[in-house]
């Protein structure tokens, strides 16, 4: 069963990807933060070193995830399903 994610850029990363919305399909049934950030990382190597760590496959500590608009992951134990929407924020985004 394929897993169909929407991730959202925010801030820099919206910027530096030309685009606000990516659709990205996994065939693995588990997908986590490291499938993500690699997957991203392919779409946009431009993202290396600014909002990516690409070496240690997480988000560089000035940006966060956001599941589905409602809370805020550790990415170590994010369990995506299919339908979700990840947010990529930047952590010192205002209210």
């Amino acid at each position: 069963m394929a897993i169909n994610l929407t991730v959202e850029l925010y801030g820099n990363s919206r910027i530096i990807a030309g685009q606000k919305l990516v659709q990205l399909e996994f065939t693995e049934s588990k997908v986590g933060a490291v499938d993500v950030i690699r997957a991203l990382a392919l779409l946009f190597p431009a993202l290396g070193g600014k909002v990516l760590d690409t070496g240690d496959k997480r988000l560089l500590s000035s940006y966060v995830f956001n599941l589905n608009g409602v809370g805020f992951q550790d990415p170590g134990k994010l369990k995506l399903c299919d339908g979700d929407a990840l947010l990529i924020l930047p952590s010192q985004a205002g209210g």
